[in-house]
C-alpha cells in the first residue's frame, strides 16, 4: 500500500467542533474521487468528461482519528455552464466557516504545469492563500518519487513561497492516513468566514463561456493583438537605440497609440459579436476580454517606461505640465509659454484622443509600406476663435487663469490620460444595471444548498 507524504507535519489538535475543508481543483484532478474515498459517498466524478459536479456536496469524513467535513465543489475549469460552476464554488467557500482550502492538483512530470495549475486555482482565493494546502494527486504515476518530491517542493519554494504545506497522495494510499494528514493541517488553522465580493467574483473566477461561434474570431483577435504588440516592441527598441532628442515624445506616443490600436481590435470584436455576448456567460467572457486588454496595455506601458529619460507620472517634472481649468475643470497640456496667465480654450480640437489633431505631440506614428515608424506631426492651420463666439469645435470655457498657480491633478487622472484605462472600466461593467439584473435572475435558479 502506497504511503501518503506531507511536506511539514504538525501534530493534530482535537478541536471542540467539526472543522470544514473545501476541495478545489480542475476537472479530472481527483477532487471528487478523494471526497468519495474519505466520506464513503459515490458522487459522479468528471475525469475526461468535463466537470459533472453541478451541486454542492458537504459530507462528513468517516475515517481517520478525528471528524471533519468536506465541501466538494465543481471543477474550476468548466467549459460549459461556467457561471453556474463559479457561483457554486463561491457559495461553497463563503456559506460556512472554513478552516482550510485544499487545492487538488494532478501530478505531472512537467513541474511547471503543476505550478501553473496552482496559480489558476489561487486567483479566486488569493486573499486567503494562508489557508491553502496543496494536495498532489495521482502520486503513483511518478517514476522517481524521492527525486520528484524534492524537486516539486523546491519549485513551490521558488515560485509559491506562501504555500504552507503540500500533501502527496494517490488512490492506493490508506484513506485513514490521508484523512489524518488533512486533519493535522485543518486543526492548526482557525475557522474563518470567507468574504468574496461581487467585484472579486467577476474579476477572479472563471465565469465566462466562449461559444463555438465566436472562437475563430477570438483567436483572430488574439493573433492580431500579438502582432501589434511585437510591432510596437520593435519600434520602441529602435527609438530607444537612436537616443535622439525626440525619443521621449515618440515613446510617449507609442504608449497612447498602442492603447488605441488594441482597443480598436476589441471594438471590432464587440461590433461583430455584440448580440451574442448579451447572454450571461458570454457577457462575463466579454468582461474578461476587456480585463485582458487593460492588462496588455499596462504591460506595454511598463515596458516603455524604463526607456524614457523621465517618469510620466512625476508631476514635478517640467515635461509633465498638466493642469486643470479652475472654472470648467477641463484638463490642458502645456506646450509652450511661461507659467503666467493663459486662457482655457487656446485650441481647435474636440477629441483628446484624435491623433491627427494633437498639437501637443510633435510626432505621430504611421505605417509606411507596412512598417510602423514615426514622423513629424504638422500642426493644422486654424482660424483664431474669439471666446464670445459659439463654435461646436471649440473646447474650453475661455476664462483666464494663472497656469503656475493651479494644483497638480490626481495621479489617477494622469494614468487615465497618459497610460491606460484602469481596472475601473471593468468595474463599471460589473455595476451595469442590466448585467446585475441578468445575473440576479440567473442566480435565483441555481440550487445553492448542500447535498450529502
Amino acid at each position: 500500500m502506497a504511503q501518503a507524504t506531507i511536506k511539514k507535519y504538525s501534530a493534530s489538535k482535537q478541536l471542540p467542533y467539526k472543522p470544514n475543508a473545501v476541495l478545489m481543483g480542475k476537472t479530472g484532478a481527483g477532487k471528487t474521487t478523494l471526497a468519495n474515498k474519505l466520506c464513503g459517498t459515490s458522487h459522479q466524478s468528471g475525469a475526461a468528461r468535463g466537470s459533472v459536479t453541478q451541486e454542492l456536496f458537504q459530507n462528513d469524513v468517516n475515517c481517520g482519528s478525528f471528524p471533519f467535513a468536506i465541501i466538494d465543489t465543481p471543477g474550476t475549469d468548466s467549459a460549459k455552464q461556467s457561471y453556474k460552476h463559479a457561483f457554486l464554488l463561491r457559495t461553497g467557500l463563503t456559506t460556512t466557516k472554513v478552516n482550510a482550502i485544499f487545492f487538488i492538483i494532478k501530478y505531472d512530470s512537467r513541474f511547471d504545469k503543476i505550478i501553473e495549475d496552482y496559480f489558476q486555482l489561487e486567483l479566486p482565493v488569493s486573499k486567503y492563500v494562508s489557508k491553502v494546502i496543496v494536495m498532489i494527486s495521482h502520486w503513483d504515476q511518478s517514476k522517481n518519487p524521492e527525486l520528484d518530491y524534492r524537486e516539486i517542493l523546491s519549485s513551490f519554494e521558488d515560485d509559491c513561497p506562501k504555500v504552507s504545506n503540500i500533501i502527496f497522495m494517490s488512490e492506493q494510499c490508506l484513506n485513514s492516513q490521508v484523512a489524518d494528514l488533512m486533519y493535522s493541517c485543518l486543526s492548526n488553522m482557525p475557522a474563518e468566514s470567507l468574504v468574496i465580493t461581487d467585484e472579486e467574483f467577476q474579476l477572479n473566477f472563471n465565469t465566462y463561456e466562449m461559444r463555438n461561434a465566436i472562437k475563430a474570431s477570438f483567436q483572430q483577435y488574439q493573433n492580431r493583438a500579438k502582432i501589434i504588440e511585437a510591432e510596437y516592441s520593435t519600434l520602441i527598441g529602435a527609438v530607444a537605440s537612436a537616443r535622439s532628442l525626440e525619443s521621449d515624445e515618440v515613446l510617449h506616443m507609442c504608449i497612447i497609440q498602442f492603447r488605441e490600436e488594441v482597443e480598436s481590435l476589441l471594438k471590432e470584436f464587440e461590433g461583430k459579436h455584440g448580440a451574442a455576448m448579451e447572454e450571461l456567460d458570454c457577457y462575463t467572457f466579454h468582461l474578461k476580454m476587456k480585463q485582458e486588454n487593460i492588462k496588455l496595455c499596462n504591460e506595454f506601458a511598463d515596458k516603455v517606461a524604463p526607456l524614457m529619460s523621465y517618469n510620466l507620472l512625476d508631476n514635478t517634472d517640467p515635461r509633465n505640465l498638466i493642469k486643470r481649468c479652475p472654472n470648467c475643470q477641463l484638463i490642458w497640456y502645456k506646450t509652450e509659454g511661461c507659467d503666467g496667465t493663459t486662457s482655457c480654450g487656446n485650441n481647435g480640437f474636440s477629441n483628446y484622443f484624435d491623433l491627427s489633431s494633437r498639437p501637443f505631440f510633435r510626432y505621430i506614428l504611421v505605417r509606411i509600406n507596412g512598417k510602423l515608424t514615426w514622423q513629424k506631426n504638422e500642426k493644422p492651420k486654424r482660424t483664431p476663435v474669439k471666446v464670445a463666439q459659439t463654435d461646436a469645435k471649440r473646447v474650453g470655457c475661455g476664462i483666464s487663469f494663472v497656469w503656475g498657480q493651479q494644483p497638480k491633478i490626481e495621479e489617477e487622472k494622469i494614468l487615465e490620460l497618459f497610460k491606460v484605462k484602469t481596472i475601473e472600466e471593468a468595474r463599471e461593467l460589473i455595476r451595469n444595471a442590466k448585467f446585475s439584473n441578468t445575473r440576479a435572475e440567473y442566480e435565483r435558479g441555481i440550487d445553492r444548498s448542500f447535498h450529502s
